[in-house]
């Protein structure tokens, strides 16, 4: 039995009780969610063990791809769509374990840039081996066409979100 039958049973009821109930989207949404939540759920176990949460994770993750190793505060939070106020908790959790850097802007006091400090670095480094033991379980037994069409069909989704909201 799967942790998702019992949310394909409920999807199903609503279909019979709704006619144009859309099952096929809500199955698919829902199990994006379960995915989503179930690797998200692993990776905070590992990450705890090293006093980091996966969006302080995703935060250094953010820095350390970024040009220089720094962002701006504000461009930082959007890459880990997180609000300004959790944001600033964030950083100053990373801030006080040393591994990223805060530095106010020399014209403008109030914007403020962000550092992967070399701790910060080391961090990322070590961990980014158990994050990807999760995505390659989450992923085993799909062929690399398959990962491609889905990755292909994710952007596809996203493009239609996106478009929505302008």
């Amino acid at each position: 039995m799967s942790a998702f039958d019992s949310t394909a049973g409920r999807i199903a009821r609503c279909r019979e009780r709704i006619p144009d109930y859309p099952a096929q989207l809500v199955t698919l949404s829902r199990l994006a969610y379960h995915i989503q939540k179930r690797s998200q759920d692993q990776l905070n176990a590992v990450l705890k063990k090293h006093g980091l949460t996966n969006v302080s994770f995703t935060a250094l993750m953010v820095l350390y791809g970024s040009e220089n190793e720094t962002q701006r505060a504000s461009d930082l939070g959007e890459a880990c769509s997180e609000k300004p106020a959790n944001m600033t908790r964030i950083c100053n959790e990373l801030e006080q374990q040393g591994l990223i850097k805060r530095r106010s802007g020399v014209e403008d006091r109030r914007s403020v840039t962000i550092s992967l400090t070399a701790a910060g670095r080391r961090r990322v480094e070590q961990l980014s081996p158990e994050h990807w033991a999760i995505l390659h379980r989450t992923y085993e037994g799909i062929a690399e066409r398959d990962l491609r069409q889905h990755e292909e069909l994710l952007k596809r989704q996203l493009a239609n979100l996106e478009a929505e909201g302008q």
